[in-house]
């Protein structure tokens, strides 16, 4: 029997997520420094490797939202416009509350805690390229570490459901075939050129086709069973093996690696039909999951102010600043899953987000004038 949640998704998700807060952790707080003392091993894992993580999110990201696609795109009523407006506000909504505090906690700490992961006082372009996901584009400073990946996300989701609008017109002009099968074209060549050309060029990082390789993989493992093509979910993962080595062969990156083994991963639970894991199935995991998004926004301020706490009172303790790592994670946590609960899940209107927009223009002015 198919299950209600997809247990190795909130898997997935969980870990991902517990994977970057820590390599921030480590990344940005001195009290990794302090730590990396006791336990180098682990501070170099997750300095060099915790980050590879994203490309989990990546396939996971693409997989479910054509999951969500397959049963709408066929309809004419399937408005896209409407639908990257809506993914604008989910992503936006939580990130500037995230944002709000992050800029309030940095100044708050600032007089106290002269350290480079402190992002300088706002300015006047910041405010609004943050609010419009171009801080990358236009090269400005963010205002928390991660901000990145929501505009990643955003351009991705774009890019893919353009993909769909035109596979949908062409349906329209054909009249044959399937709008699925179309689509999944359109992100099949998307996805090779950007394992074998795109994601070759570190300089396109703050492009959504740089990341569109493991993006992909997971769009086309989401929609594979709706396309009605003659071949075994079994196959598709074995023919998403092959040509991943074949392009890690071309030009060796680990992070592709992980897109790949996580993305034959999803072929193998599809193939299986998506049946229940019932080791899975715990509390934590799901909420964990549900909570990632937000927890991500936020765990960079939270570390900020526990960082400064510890290193101003104790700044060489190694048990502290032991201490002062776990609290750090904990509380993102909390406050992450309390972002998601009350933020995140309401229904985005265009009042919330202006409500939110407010909020996090008046915090960056008030900082400006009187910080």
């Amino acid at each position: 029997m198919k299950s209600e949640r997809l247990e190795v998704i909130d898997l997935f998700k969980a870990c991902a997520c517990v994977l970057i807060v820590w390599h921030h952790l480590a990344l940005y707080s001195p009290m990794s420094f302090v730590m990396a003392e006791w336990l180098p091993l682990i501070e170099v894992f997750l300095l060099n490797y915790a980050l590879m993580a994203v490309q989990i999110f990546l396939v996971v990201s693409g997989y479910l939202n054509a999951k969500s696609w397959a049963h709408a795109v066929p309809q004419s009523a399937f408005d896209f416009f409407l639908r990257i407006l809506l993914r604008y506000q989910r992503l936006v909504i939580p990130l500037l509350a995230a944002l709000s505090v992050t800029v309030a906690i940095t100044a708050l700490v600032r007089p106290y805690f002269n350290h480079s992961s402190l992002s300088n006082s706002p300015s006047l372009m910041q405010v609004p390229a943050h609010i419009f996901l171009l801080q990358d584009i236009l090269d400005l400073e963010a205002f928390s570490a991660g901000v990145w990946y929501v505009a990643i996300d955003f351009q991705l989701f774009a890019m893919a459901m353009v993909c769909t609008s035109l596979a949908q017109t062409w349906q329209v002009i054909s009249g044959k075939g399937s709008v699925v099968r179309k689509a999944f074209g359109f992100w099949v060549i998307l996805t090779l050129c950007s394992i074998f050309v795109w994601n070759l060029n570190p300089l396109g990082e703050m492009w959504g086709p740089y990341f569109f390789g493991a993006y992909g993989l997971g769009l086309c493992i989401g929609a594979w069973r709706y396309t009605d093509i003659k071949l075994s979910t079994k196959n598709l993962g074995l023919l998403i093996l092959f040509c991943g080595l074949v392009a890690i062969a071309y030009q060796p990156r680990a992070r592709l690696l992980v897109a790949i083994a996580t993305a034959t991963l999803l072929c193998w639970y599809e193939a299986n039909d998506c049946k229940a894991i019932q080791c899975l199935q715990l509390k934590w995991i799901c909420e964990l999951s549900n909570a990632s998004y937000a927890i991500f926004l936020i765990h960079f301020s939270i570390s900020l102010l526990v960082s400064a706490v510890v290193f101003n009172f104790w700044p060489e303790d190694q048990t502290v600043n032991a201490i002062g790592l776990w609290v750090s994670f904990g509380l993102s946590v909390w406050v992450g899953r309390f972002i998601h609960l009350y933020i995140e899940t309401p229904k985005p209107t265009w009042t919330r987000w202006l409500k939110w927009v407010t909020t996090f223009v008046a915090t960056c002015m008030g900082i400006m004038l009187f910080g």
